[in-house]
């Protein structure tokens, strides 16, 4: 079993709220503790509906929406198009096992979107998190630093 990582007390990861979006148990417990562990408050949701209904309540409190994008009831693409609409200038990152060739067959691969492949070491979505935090988004919550 691989060592914990250590949990950060950078000012990178306090009080940032991340919402874990999938509808595997396991992806998002792994995906959920790789973030406890480094720092972040997470939020998690099996599926779309769910996370547009933790959306509607949590949007001003969260920082990241980390989210599958295929998935039952409604996928990533969903989810982001809501997001456009009620929470512009969150940040989002999809996940997703589908090679980019299917992705893009179902019209699911959005290239303003980051985009990690399943499966991925913690080490790279801790990355990802923290280049996503660090960016500011055009007219969006990073610029006006919230």
């Amino acid at each position: 079993m691989a060592e914990p990582l250590p949990p950060s007390e950078s000012p990178a990861t306090l009080l940032r709220t991340v919402l874990v979006v999938d509808d595997e148990d396991l992806v998002r417990a792994l995906v959920a503790r790789s973030l406890r562990e480094a720092g972040y408050r997470v939020l998690q949701a099996n599926h779309g509906a769910a996370a547009i209904g933790l959306l509607e309540v949590e949007s001003s409190a969260l920082d990241l929406v980390i989210c599958d994008l295929v998935m039952p009831v409604l996928g990533g693409r969903e989810v982001s198009m809501w997001m456009r609409k009620h929470c512009p200038g969150l940040p989002l990152l999809f996940i997703s096992g589908y090679p980019r060739a299917y992705l893009e067959a179902h019209h699911l691969y959005q290239p303003r979107v980051p985009t990690l492949r399943k499966p991925f070491l913690p080490s790279k979505l801790l990355e990802t998190v923290q280049e996503l935090l660090a960016t500011p988004e055009p007219g969006g919550r990073r610029a006006e630093g919230v």
